[in-house]
């Protein structure tokens, strides 16, 4: 069982030939999961949607359903934390050798010749 210490507000499904929706998570899918649980769903307006019968019900989606999430950013950091959070996710540039620009000269010259 996961930890629930966190609860991701406001983030938008986008559902496979329907409208985007908004919801609470609990969590993020695992990749070996095959449904969301999700709560408080509503239509971006913050509307309920048209199958929603009880706002406080608990909602298990398919994640064959859902497209894409948007998460929205966490209330409370700042511009400098998430650009340090990315840069320590992100893998180092590769390096890349200098390029002989008269070598590709020579190639160029040669191709046109042809």
């Amino acid at each position: 069982m996961r930890d629930h210490a966190h609860v991701f507000k406001g983030v938008i499904l986008h559902l496979e030939n329907d409208l985007p929706v908004m919801a609470d998570l609990e969590d993020f899918p695992a990749g070996s999961d095959v449904l969301l649980r999700c709560t408080n769903v509503r239509l971006l307006d913050g509307k309920r949607p048209a199958f929603v019968h009880d706002a406080k019900s608990v909602f298990v989606i398919p994640l064959s359903r859902i497209r894409a999430m948007e998460v929205p950013r966490q209330t409370g950091t700042t511009d400098a934390e998430d650009e340090a959070a990315q840069e320590e996710e992100m893998p180092p540039e590769p390096q890349l050798e200098p390029v002989d620009e008269e070598a590709e000269e020579d190639l160029l010259a040669r191709i046109r010749q042809i």
